[in-house]
């Protein structure tokens, strides 16, 4: 059963970018129009091979889910913005279907004369072409004028950019002041950006990659959402509800907390209980998530997404649906986002033992906050559910050690390279 479409998961994709901050909102397309633009007239590359790196261009920053860089990221002559580079090529590695264009992230804040020995030559290309969009479209966001920016293609020709791509943007004959007005009714562009075919595999590897880059920024988050969809899958099927329902209440579990990428970071990784202001601030999250989704999956698993805080008491968040309304698939979700958030260590506490999750779920179901016969299925199957959970998790919690490790090696190395002043960074390691 597939729930989201090419256009959907694109969509889904860029709406969340477009909230990691107000600064980079259509960002990332515009710079995959770009080089589409450039691409397209050197019939280099398949429809396939072309979207494939229009979606590279696209998520050219989902690092910076995971730093604070993005201050220099919207200057025009940025500096110092190497970790959303490496954890953007990381997250691409280890979780899309762009492995063999991660290289591509990496580098692509390297100028042309550093990335020779580093990488193959396509890959340089592509590299030091996302580079030079990415200037173009902060530029015109600036609002530079078109000739202006080509006076500085040609005074770094050979310096900051490639010749081929310099060569190749200028036969494009872009002019940065009007290109985005064509962008959006382009249909050649949107043939091959939104409707060249995903397969199933795809779509959902794109989407968990959204998902995990945004867990990513925390430690102490990084497998909640897969131990909610676990928690969610195995309730569902315990209250034998049918498999399309099944399907519609893991992929609710699974974008439920995507609006966090909204959330500033240290509010997430707070190391204290958080203060009634900063507790509001992290409530917008499900107002995040309610835009980033609206209209792009079905109204049943919108619904199951933005509802996971809502209380049947009628007194949740962000609605205050009254409890009659809320249906069995909202009210498992919930439960199993307790559950999670509940069986895990957060900076502020320890993970709670058997006993008292078992007593706090029973306490809320009590209180009219939670569904009690949800909660009796969850408490009397337990033992199995955090086996699933561990099961489950243990091949996510490998990739980001490993994804962690390859982080600090990487850094290492290319500071040592390009900026050998800078501090070695420290190791985290994270244990379940």
């Amino acid at each position: 059963m597939k729930l989201l479409s090419n256009e959907k998961v694109i969509d889904i994709m860029s709406n969340t970018l477009n909230h990691v901050d107000g600064r980079l909102i259509d960002h990332g397309e515009r710079v995959a129009y770009l080089m589409y633009k450039v691409l397209k007239p050197q019939g280099i590359f398949t429809n396939e091979k072309l979207r494939d790196i229009c979606v590279l261009a696209m998520l050219h920053d989902v690092g910076a889910y995971k730093t604070e860089e993005i201050d220099n990221m919207v200057i025009f002559e940025t500096t110092d913005v190497w970790e959303h580079s490496i954890y953007g090529s990381l997250f691409l590695k280890y979780f899309s279907p762009l492995k063999e264009l991660s290289p591509v992230v990496l580098f692509h804040h390297a100028e042309c004369d550093e990335l020779e020995h580093l990488i193959g030559e396509e890959m340089q290309m592509l590299a030091n072409l996302v580079s030079l969009c990415d200037r173009a479209d902060v530029f015109a966001v600036h609002g530079g004028k078109n000739e202006d920016f080509l006076m500085y293609l040609l005074k770094f020709r050979n310096i900051k950019y490639l010749n081929e791509n310099v060569n190749m943007y200028l036969s494009a004959d872009i002019n940065i002041e009007t290109v985005f007005d064509e962008m959006k009714t382009d249909e050649t562009f949107n043939n091959i950006f939104h409707k060249t075919p995903l397969t199933e595999k795809e779509a959902t590897d794109y989407i968990n990659m959204i998902i995990y880059s945004i867990d990513f920024r925390s430690n102490q988050t990084v497998i909640h959402t897969l131990s909610t969809v676990c928690i969610a899958e195995y309730l569902a099927r315990k209250l034998e509800l049918d498999e399309d329902t099944i399907v519609k209440v893991k992929t609710g579990a699974l974008l439920h907390d995507i609006g966090k990428v909204g959330i500033p970071l240290h509010i997430l990784e707070s190391n204290e209980r958080l203060s009634d202001e900063d507790m509001n601030i992290m409530r917008t999250h499900v107002n995040f998530t309610e835009e980033i989704i609206k209209g792009n999956v079905e109204e049943e698993i919108e619904r199951i997404a933005v509802n996971h805080h809502e209380k049947t008491n009628g007194e949740g968040y962000p609605n205050r649906i009254d409890g009659q309304t809320i249906t069995t698939s909202d009210r498992i979700v919930a439960i199993a986002d307790i559950f999670s958030a509940l069986c895990r260590e957060r900076s502020y506490k320890d993970e709670f033992p058997k006993e008292k999750v078992i007593c706090i779920l029973d306490a809320m179901a009590e209180q009219s906050l939670i569904d009690p016969k949800i909660v009796s299925i969850a408490t009397a199957n337990f033992d199995e559910i955090v086996k699933n959970i561990k099961t489950q998790a243990e091949p996510v919690i490998k990739a980001y050690e490993n994804m962690n490790s390859e982080y600090q090696t990487i850094k290492k190395e290319l500071l040592a390279k390009f900026n050998p002043e800078q501090p070695e960074p420290e190791t985290v390691v994270l244990s379940w």
